[in-house]
């Protein structure tokens, strides 16, 4: 029996319920794939620039972690909740195609940034960006390839990743050299660039042609489709997702709650509000405290008050808890459906906390590579060629292979990609151990390769277990609940956190042997994920099969 918003249907032929041809679907898999690489070229050209970005604006190790990860990574964050909800109910292409020109068009404004709060401020529009574009993709994929196929199809299309982090590294390394070869000082060169800020020009523009692309040539697809559903769009859309916007922001999030008539979730959105701002304000006093006084960055002056980094590392970390914890209170007010599948399921918490351990690694590695490389192994912008294309080949492949060994580990076992995903972070941990102790640059070479191989294996596992624990229209809401790990901990934290032990030991070899330990803790989690796995995906069957409501709020 129907639903409102729900008809059901007979599963049909893959290719036809796709509304195109068996190739055409294929087709638009490449298009995402490729949208995909433009997000991480515009995410990841800053870290081969990271030398010459410290060099010219004066800035320190904690200083570019917050600009490589907390700037971008709250707003991506936090941002990704209400696109997700967009993208749950209005069309996901429109949505794609607009948040690709608009963090291609931030991207370029990079290039004009001359101090690190303008850098920082484009740093954020490409969060925000960024934050529409894989719920919409992700939710594309699932109403394009059945179930039984998604790790597969989700893996080409996180091969984008390490085809857009290569191109980064493939392009930043030769425009700075080429840049200062052809104009030399800044002050010579068109626009007073420095070649930098050229190699931002040069990522972010291109993007606004592909974004072209995707809105002439993807077709939006029937929602629920592959699940033999057809589900209808919300009536408004922009409406809902200013709604959910809302529920992280005072005085909106409060007066939520109190039209509920609630005086719990009011009093104790209340506490939440005062331990983000006591506990923001306390840890951002200690780490500057942490630091010789020298290494102290202050950003800007308030009469008597020095503003610092570390100040809005915290502020930034505060807001991201207090807009989540907030957020999540509504939901457990307002969405049955969200509650039941995503927040209350300890399979989805413990795979989104394995995600934010490996993201934080993942992530403070990526971020500090070549500072690394060039301290230690005295290495300079020129390795960004030869680097780029170890990402692209041995990223890709490594992407490929987790989807394909995860799927036939599933066949095996229905926890096996987690279990899979724990034994490919066991081969990670060890690799980046050798990586940051060796003291041979040809051995640390050859390490990168090996942990760009594995760095990767756990991005379709883990997006394919959380999207099989999920109903189709909570698709693109499950994907932003399960970033806010590897995005908000993962990359909001891990370079800001290694840049700080660096600045604080003066041993960024030591920050970075941290950042690897967390694989152990995550691999933990996946392991107790996988036994709970079980009985949360047979629930979540149960309720597809039977066709209760849409679980919209």
């Amino acid at each position: 029996m129907a639903t409102r918003g729900i008809a059901a249907v007979e599963p049909e032929q893959p290719a036809r319920a796709a509304g195109g041809s068996g190739v055409y679907r294929w087709y638009v898999l490449f298009v995402l794939m490729l949208v995909y690489a433009f997000n991480y070229v515009d995410r990841q050209i800053i870290t081969i620039l990271a030398v010459h970005i410290k060099a010219d604006l004066g800035i320190s190790d904690a200083q570019f972690g917050l600009l490589f990860g907390t700037a971008f990574a709250v707003f991506y964050g936090l941002f990704g909740i209400p696109m997700a909800r967009l993208a749950d109910g209005w069309r996901r292409v429109s949505l794609l195609s607009a948040s690709l020109t608009f963090w291609s068009g931030m991207t370029a404004l990079s290039g004009f940034a001359n101090s690190f709060v303008q850098l920082g401020a484009a740093r954020i529009g490409v969060g925000v960006g960024e934050a529409g574009a894989t719920p919409a993709a992700v939710s594309l994929i699932g109403d394009y390839f059945e179930r039984g196929i998604r790790a597969t199809v989700l893996s080409i299309y996180s091969i984008g990743v390490y085809v857009g982090a290569g191109a980064a590294l493939m392009i930043g390394g030769p425009v700075v050299i080429g840049w200062a070869e052809t104009f030399g000082p800044p002050s010579e060169a068109p626009l007073g660039l420095a070649g930098w800020q050229a190699a931002f020009l040069v990522a972010g523009i291109p993007g606004i042609v592909l974004a072209l692309i995707v809105f002439l040539t993807v077709r939006e697809p029937q929602r629920g489709i592959m699940d033999g559903r057809r589900d209808e769009d919300d009536p408004a859309p922009m409406r809902a997702a200013l709604r959910e916007l809302g529920t992280m922001f005072p005085p909106w999030s409060l007066l939520g709650l109190r039209a509920g008539a609630q005086a719990g979730p009011f009093g104790r959105n209340l506490v939440i509000l005062a331990i983000a701002v006591i506990g923001g304000a306390t840890i951002a006093v200690l780490t500057d405290r942490m630091l010789p006084a020298e290494q102290v960055s202050v950003v800007a002056t308030f009469g008597a008050f020095d503003l610092t980094a570390n100040h809005i590392q915290w502020i930034a970390m505060g807001l991201a808890f207090y807009a989540l914890a907030s957020w999540f209170q509504h939901v457990q007010q307002a969405n049955p459906a969200a509650r039941q599948f995503i927040t209350a399921s300890r399979t989805f918490r413990l795979v989104t906390l394995a995600g934010a351990g490996l993201a934080f690694t993942m992530n403070a590695v990526n971020g500090f590579i070549f500072v690394y490389a060039s301290r230690f192994h005295d290495m300079g912008p020129e390795i960004g060629f030869r680097f780029g294309a170890m990402a692209i080949v041995f990223g890709a492949a490594g992407i490929a292979a987790s989807g394909l060994l995860s799927d036939l580990s599933r066949k095996r076992s229905i926890s096996g990609r987690l279990y899979y995903a724990a034994l490919s972070t066991a081969c990670l941990t060890a690799i980046l151990f050798a990586q940051f102790t060796a003291s041979s640059a040809l051995v640390f070479t050859l390490c990168y390769a090996a942990a760009t191989f594995f760095m990767p294996m756990w991005f379709a596992p883990l997006q394919a277990t959380t999207q099989d624990l999920v109903p189709p229209k909570q698709r693109g809401l499950a994907f932003a609940v399960f970033s806010i790990g590897p995005n908000v901990l993962g990359l909001g934290l891990g370079p800001y956190a290694i840049g700080l032990i660096s600045d604080a030991t003066g041993d960024l070899r030591l920050a970075l042997l941290a950042a690897a330990s967390l694989g152990v803790a995550s691999i933990i989690c996946l392991l107790l994920a996988a036994r709970t796995l079980p009985q949360d995906e047979a629930q979540t069957l149960r309720y597809i099969e039977g066709g209760t409501a849409d679980g919209a709020a």
